[in-house]
């Protein structure tokens, strides 16, 4: 249930105020409220807007209801009839008056950044390099990219914390003898002997599993480590059983997108000093749009661009009302979870720590030593 939906006939997209302010110009009758629209309005919105993500038409509109001592929320539009398309972004019954991840609002601008990004598009749209339907258009293109590739998440939200811990067992095994070195009674005498090293050693020498599944992981590249990782353990949980997008589809997209992201953060006097502004969702969506509309050339992007910010300043700022895409949300997350998915990781029934810290009790019991006090914090 969108906020803004995209009319054919104008090719710009409104949100509920600004299509029957339109109406009201078109048909001649002043515009009171919502619940009072004229059925002739009614007919001609359900035949001329589009959902902004599946593009469905249908559209009804629908006043949100005031909760008491709350200032009522903004009316949105519903498409009931024949509803929305599986997959879309606003098909499901929580998205009333939400923007998804993916989607950026090109209209709001509320710090530096985004204000810089908006007079870019604005300054776009208006000196004809794109248009409204030019951002239409890429929507649909990554749904229809979206709905043709398609996976059922399986994976079980626990194997980064697997993963974690196999990688510190492997770096903790590589402060363990050398190969071919015996332990002996000595070694083990030793009072700062590094039991965890040697214990971590043995347990991944036992289950050569454990060694194919890290060169596995190095060899497809795959980032699995910190926000990212903590990302695919909420999206493997969020979305166990369920049929997402593979995002792999679009990874020469993705590459060329970030490259001009940076170009563009680094060439560009409003965005230079912004602290990540090639990851912002805005400067990606922009990027993206510039590249969408030059067949992901990024040489004619940048040339685009160019002469965009050369004249970026004065544009009518009502241009940049519209729903811009970020096709990239959650890329790095989603693609690790794909690509770690796709190993066919068995989870095992024991934590590789549990295995570590019951090799190290074993160990320590075969040359009569007594058992730790608290050997999980050494």
């Amino acid at each position: 249930m969108p906020l803004t939906a995209y009319s054919i006939s104008d090719k710009v997209e409104r949100d509920v105020d600004q299509v029957l302010t339109r109406l009201s110009v078109q048909f001649g009758q002043p515009y009171t409220s919502v619940e009072a629209i004229p059925e002739a309005w009614r007919v001609f919105l359900r035949s001329d807007l589009q959902c902004p993500s599946c593009f469905v038409q249908g559209a009804e509109v629908v006043r949100s209801a005031k909760k008491a001592g709350r200032a009522g929320r903004q009316s949105f539009f519903r498409f009931t009839n024949p509803g929305h398309k599986p997959h879309c972004d606003f098909g499901g019954t929580d998205t009333a008056n939400t923007v998804p991840e993916n989607l950026v609002a090109f209209g709001k601008a509320r710090t530096p950044l985004t204000r810089a990004v908006r007079q870019l598009v604005c300054t776009g749209i208006e000196k004809g390099f794109f248009s409204q339907a030019s951002i239409r258009d890429m929507r649909e293109w990554f749904f229809n990219k979206k709905v043709q590739s398609l996976f059922d998440v399986t994976l079980d939200s626990r194997i980064i914390k697997w993963l974690c811990d196999l990688d510190q067992a492997s770096r903790q095994a590589s402060r363990g003898l050398p190969p071919g070195v015996d332990l002996t009674p000595e070694i083990a005498a030793m009072p700062d002997f590094d039991w965890s090293a040697e214990a971590a050693k043995r347990v991944l020498v036992g289950d050569p599993r454990h060694q194919e599944t890290m060169v596995a992981i190095q060899h497809q590249r795959i980032h699995w480590f910190g926000e990212v990782g903590e990302r695919i353990t909420s999206l493997a949980r969020r979305f166990h059983g369920r049929t997402v997008f593979d995002p792999t589809l679009l990874a020469n997209e993705y590459r060329l997108t970030c490259s001009l992201a940076e170009f563009i953060r680094y060439n560009y006097a409003p965005l230079k000093g912004t602290v990540g502004a090639s990851g912002t969702v805005s400067v990606l969506a922009f990027s993206a749009l510039l590249l969408h509309i030059r067949g992901w050339n990024i040489s004619l992007a940048i040339s685009d661009f160019a002469k965009i910010a050369a004249v970026a300043g004065h544009s009518n700022q009502n241009l940049g009302n519209v729903m811009g895409l970020n096709p990239f949300h959650d890329y790095l997350a989603w693609t690790g979870l794909k690509k770690i998915q796709d190993l066919n990781i068995e989870m095992p029934e024991n934590t590789i720590k549990s295995e570590c810290l019951a090799m190290r009790a074993t160990l320590r019991a075969e040359f009569g030593l007594p058992p730790e006090a608290n050997p999980a914090s050494s």
